[in-house]
């Protein structure tokens, strides 16, 4: 009798379980979700915190870095541009100093206010310098 009544309890099970299959799965997926969870729950929690941090440091260095880059790059144009300056001043002394005038420092205003002013037309501001200063523009 045992026998009979455990195979009618199996043959029910089979069939309840072909129709309803995905209630056991569901239920065994639930399982074995909480248990990976419960195991790197704190694993998980600390490897993101220390990719978050690393990431805020290398953004951080990237950064710096391409600001570095940027106040080089400025200062060597900054002192290219003096020394171009300084070499036009001293050529225009030279020529003066031919002449016997001396460029003093109201007419090395006049130039560089000319040279501010006429920057974007060379010539316009070449004429203003033959005009002011007697030289011939051709």
């Amino acid at each position: 009798m045992n026998l009979l009544l455990f195979k009618n309890r199996v043959k029910k099970a089979w069939s309840w379980l072909k129709h309803h299959w995905y209630v056991p799965l569901i239920v065994m997926g639930f399982i074995i979700a909480f248990l990976i969870f419960l195991v790197t729950k704190n694993s998980m929690a600390m490897g993101l915190l220390s990719d978050l941090l690393e990431n805020a440091r290398k953004s951080h260095r990237d950064e710096v870095d391409k600001l570095n880059e940027i106040h080089v790059h400025e200062t060597s144009e900054r002192a290219r541009i003096l020394k171009e300056y300084n070499k036009n001043v001293e050529k225009l002394e030279k020529e003066y100093a031919e002449k016997d005038q001396e460029l003093d420092e109201k007419k090395k205003k006049e130039i560089k206010k000319l040279v501010e002013e006429g920057y974007t037309d060379p010539d316009i501001l070449a004429r203003e310098i033959a005009r002011l200063y007697g030289f011939e523009y051709g």
